[in-house]
Order: C-alpha cells, then sequence, then structure tokens
C-alpha cells in the first residue's frame, strides 16, 4: 500500500446517491469527480497494486464521542471510552462496533468512532462490487482540523459537517442548544482534501478494525524462496559433512582398537591376522581352561532352567570364582525341592558338590558349586 498513489471515495447517505471522489498520484490531488466511473475518467483500466483506498462513510452515521480517563492508563482508558461509548448507543452493544483513535496521551481525550456494523458490511460490500478492497475507513468530521475553541465547519462530500472541541455533528444537528453562540470558521475545500490526502499516510481514526479489519494477502517473493533454498541447502550439506567427518573419525578410531587388540592377542597367538578370529581362538582357549564367558553363562543357565521345575526354590547368591567356579546358595522349606534342581544339574552333565545348612527361619540351604 502506497499513500502517495491512492483513491478517496466520500460516500452519500442516500442509497442512490452517487460518491464523490478524488484520485491521488504523487502525494497530490489530480483528478476528481462523482459516481462510480473513476477509471474511466482517469483513463486507466485499475489502480496500481500499491494504491491506497480510503472511503469516508456519511457523516450522520458516524457518531464521534470524546471520553477522558486521566487516571487509567491510555490503553485501559481507551478500553473503558470504547465500553462507555457503547452502553450510550441507541442499539444494543452486540449491533456496535466502537474504535478508538491512536492518544497515546491519558491526559488527551480519546476519540471513539461507533458505527453500526450493518453499516459497515453495507460500505465494505459496495467497495467488493466495484472492484476495491478498502485499507481504511475514516470519519469525515475527523478530515476538518481540531478547533482549540468554537466550531470549524466544512463541506465534506455533499454535507456540511460542524466540529469542535469535543463534539461533531452534521448542520442539520446543529441546533442553537447544541452549539450556543459559539464562533464558527469556515474550512476551505481544498484545505480538507488536504488532509484527506494527509490521512492515506496517517489516518486520525480507521474503522478497518477488529472484526472489520483489512485482511492482507502475502506474496511470495522468488528471491525469499531462492534464499530460503540456498541455506537450507548450505546447513544440510554442513550436517552432512559433519556426520561423514564424524563417522570417518569412528572408523579410524574402531580400527586403531583393532590393530591395537590384535597386537595384544598375538602375543598369546602369534599366528592370529585377523581381530575376529582371535576372538574365536581366545574364546576357545578359555572355555578349555574353564574360563571366558561360557564357563559362566552354560552354568547358570542350567541353574536357572533346573530351578523352573521346582519352584519353591529360591537363589539367595550366585558368584564366580578366578578359576572359573560358580558359586550359588539355594532356598527352600523342604531339602526335597533342592535335590531336584540339583539332580536336574547333574542330568545335563554339570559336577556339583553341595553343602546343606539351615538360616534361622528354618529354610533349608544348600551351598552348591556349579562346573561344566
Amino acid at each position: 500500500m502506497s499513500a502517495s498513489d491512492g483513491l478517496i471515495l466520500f460516500l452519500a447517505e442516500a442509497a442512490d446517491g452517487d460518491p464523490y471522489w478524488i484520485r491521488v498520484t504523487g502525494g497530490a490531488l489530480v483528478q476528481s469527480g462523482t459516481g462510480a466511473n473513476w477509471l474511466a475518467a482517469c483513463g486507466i483500466d485499475a489502480l496500481p497494486d500499491q494504491a491506497c483506498v480510503m472511503l469516508v462513510p456519511p457523516p450522520a452515521l458516524v457518531a464521534l464521542h470524546w471520553v477522558v480517563h486521566p487516571d487509567l492508563p491510555v490503553r485501559q482508558g481507551a478500553a473503558a471510552a470504547r465500553l462507555a461509548a457503547l452502553v450510550g448507543g441507541i442499539a444494543p452493544s452486540d449491533q456496535l462496533l466502537a474504535v478508538t483513535d491512536a492518544n497515546n496521551d491519558p491526559a488527551r481525550p480519546h476519540i471513539v468512532a461507533v458505527v453500526s456494523r450493518t453499516d459497515m458490511q453495507h460500505w465494505l460490500l459496495w467497495a467488493q462490487h466495484h472492484g476495491l478492497a478498502p485499507d481504511l475507513i475514516v470519519p469525515a468530521p475527523l478530515l476538518l482540523p481540531e478547533p482549540d475553541e468554537g466550531f470549524v465547519r466544512g463541506a465534506i462530500g455533499g454535507d456540511l459537517v460542524l466540529r469542535g472541541v469535543d463534539i461533531a455533528l452534521t448542520q442539520d444537528m446543529a441546533l442553537p442548544g447544541l452549539i450556543g453562540d459559539a464562533a464558527i470558521v469556515d474550512v476551505p475545500q481544498d484545505m480538507i482534501e488536504a488532509r484527506a490526502i494527509a490521512a492515506l499516510t496517517a489516518p486520525p481514526l480507521n474503522l478497518r478494525q477488529g472484526d472489520f479489519a483489512k485482511r492482507v494477502r502475502r506474496s511470495v517473493d522468488p528471491r525469499v524462496v531462492g534464499r530460503i533454498a540456498l541455506w537450507s541447502g548450505l546447513i544440510f550439506a554442513a550436517s552432512l559433512l559433519i556426520a561423514l567427518v564424524g563417522i570417518a573419525r569412528q572408523y579410524r578410531e574402531a580400527s586403531r582398537l583393532d590393530t591395537q587388540s590384535l597386537a595384544l592377542a598375538q602375543q598369546i597367538l602369534p599366528n592370529a591376522t585377523d581381530p575376529a578370529q582371535a576372538l574365536v581362538e581366545m574364546e576357545g582357549q578359555l572355555a578349555a581352561r574353564g574360563a571366558g564367558a561360557s564357563a559362566f553363562t552354560a552354568p547358570v543357565a542350567a541353574v536357572m532352567a533346573a530351578m523352573q521345575d521346582a519352584p519353591g526354590v529360591a537363589l539367595t547368591s550366585l558368584s564366580r570364582d578366578p578359576d572359573g567356579m560358580v558359586r550359588a546358595t539355594l532356598a527352600a522349606a523342604k531339602a526335597d525341592d533342592i535335590n531336584a534342581v540339583l539332580l536336574a544339574l547333574q542330568a545335563s552333565g554339570f559336577t556339583i558338590t553341595a553343602t546343606p545348612s539351615q538360616d534361622a527361619g528354618g529354610r533349608t540351604l544348600a551351598d552348591i558349586t556349579v562346573r561344566s
């Protein structure tokens, strides 16, 4: 959206009324007219994509309130001002839209614009029907300068509008009881148009908020997509390189350990040429001496298998001597249960010894040794 190029439409209150429009190019008014033929009048087929479109609704259909809450923070004061304006509305609050200005001074009043949601929908549908997507909807009285005292008056979209210090109303509502004998200063039309053009950049209040905020469609920039793809590729390449370096280091370390292990094994097995072969031969020699992993796992597995058929037997200790002898302590309520385990071990081909005893609770204990 570019504020230097835009279209401003002053909507008529009557349903069959024609809007007054002005075309802005380079921040200046270049053409104006009445009706919906602005494209043909300007000699263009469509508005530029970045052109700003602003609607100025009929003054009589937007109520303005000046509410001040100097004892509250700015945001809380704005929220309280909106609530106060909705409560004072002539329609139920759920049928109204209340929007505050961007005032950040708690000592100054918040300007609250209250408009019917139905009117907002009507204006937006009208704009859509004419191929427009308004960026701004600005209340007409706020295009008049703020007076220090009395009132300023100007013609906006065919309606005479008055703005006071804390009030805004149309000419037909300027009853003596409301304005009294206050001075009224007329604002030239060119000043109103200049303030409308300035509102394209800094609107005093935009009704397109909340449910009526303009939804912006973000276009995809091919350059951004290209940069994302480039950085993603670089990150992937760096991650792959790091992984390959880690794998290479692990491979070198594994090779070093294999070489070192083979050198140690060759002290006992001079003819060994491969770490796997050396491991098999070392395990065979240990097994022949009653040592090695199998010298422990086989007897223990046999003990566990024998105990499966004797559920009353418990294993209370298990150890292995340096010479490969497996020692265990079995406990049971009856000696016959332990004997069944011992017989099963013998039947499996293991050599066993057993020393019976009793614990303090009266259970039968057997300290056994198991060797392949």
